[in-house]
């Protein structure tokens, strides 16, 4: 039996006193080109359900009795490094921030804020670097990026 991957997380979803709960798990993170309309594997909230009663026990309760699931999402929009892409584009004066994987609502502010840092033209900060589109047009960051087996996925 294989091990699953790490990554179940979930958060509250709606007002203070909303009884939903958005629960992920890219457990399935392979490459893929997109498909429309999407499809859904029918396991997948049984499976997110059950991996994060590992992560939060209290979730047990609900395994034998799992309230009505509605599957609603997409792709993980990602870069083969999965790092985001946050800064300036080729044409001038256009600019990027997208590719967050799933790590956007987590890392959305420090992207914002380094593209507000490319528009206005202040200090960008070392990391930057590391995010800008044109990275894939330096060889030497091809060449780090082909080094690892690592996906970067969360």
């Amino acid at each position: 039996m294989n091990e699953m991957p790490a990554g179940v997380h979930a958060r509250p979803e709606g007002p203070d006193d909303s009884p939903m709960l958005v629960a992920l798990w890219p457990y399935h993170a392979p490459l893929v080109d997109p498909v429309f309309p999407l499809e859904f594997d029918g396991l997948y909230p049984e499976v997110v359900l059950r991996g994060l009663a590992r992560l939060l026990p209290g979730v047990r309760a609900y395994r034998d009795r799992m309230p009505r699931p509605f599957v609603d999402g997409g792709y993980y929009t990602r870069t083969r490094d999965n790092r985001p892409l946050v800064g300036p584009l080729e044409i001038e004066g256009s600019f990027v921030i997208g590719a967050l994987s799933g790590f956007g609502l987590m890392a959305s502010m420090g992207a914002g804020e380094l593209l507000a840092a490319h528009v206005i033209g202040s200090g960008l900060p070392k990391h930057s670097r590391w995010f800008v589109p044109s990275r894939y047009s330096d060889p030497a960051y091809l060449a780090l990026a082909q080094s690892t087996e690592a996906t970067g996925q969360l």
